[in-house]
């Protein structure tokens, strides 16, 4: 799932720089306003953050404060990271439930200069990031509570 979200982040990152290159050929060569590019990279900007966040959890590589966990021994790391994990969860379905009540409130909402996207549509992406965030914390909660069952699977460089 994680390269799905990789692959699909690429793909709207190579869509966000042709929206930009075009608004700038189109603004000093063609001397013609394009208001839409400008919007849609914000939003493709939004959508690449939110789904490479969710990709962090599954390797647990966001930010963290390590000066505690550092000094404990391991049995008690192991349930203060499942504490953190357990809270985590927590607050993803809080944030899913939110994001999902955004997209219903928002349905008849456009964009302002581009007529064919509903606002909603930038709190569905919100919907999916928090499920997909949720489905990797509770992997790495399982990884917690059983370190020799559930390995994560490391990617090698064949060459």
């Amino acid at each position: 799932m994680k390269k799905w979200v990789e692959r699909l982040n690429g793909a709207l990152l190579i869509v966000m720089f042709l929206s930009t290159f075009y608004q700038v050929v189109a603004r000093n060569a063609l001397h013609v306003t394009a208001m839409w590019t400008e919007e849609l990279a914000k939003f493709l900007f939004v959508f690449i953050v939110f789904l490479g966040s969710a990709t962090l959890m599954e390797s647990e590589e966001h930010i963290r404060i390590s000066i505690l966990s550092d000094r404990l021994p391991d049995w008690l790391l192991r349930w203060l990271r499942f504490f953190i994990q357990l809270v985590l969860v927590a607050f993803g379905v809080v944030f899913v439930w939110s994001a999902w009540g955004n997209v219903l409130n928002s349905w008849e909402f456009y964009a302002p200069s581009m007529t064919w996207f509903r606002m909603s549509y930038l709190y569905l992406v919100l919907v999916f990031s928090g499920i997909l965030t949720v489905c990797y914390i509770l992997l790495n909660m399982a990884r917690t509570l059983f370190p020799g069952l559930f390995r994560p699977r490391r990617e090698t460089i064949t060459g």
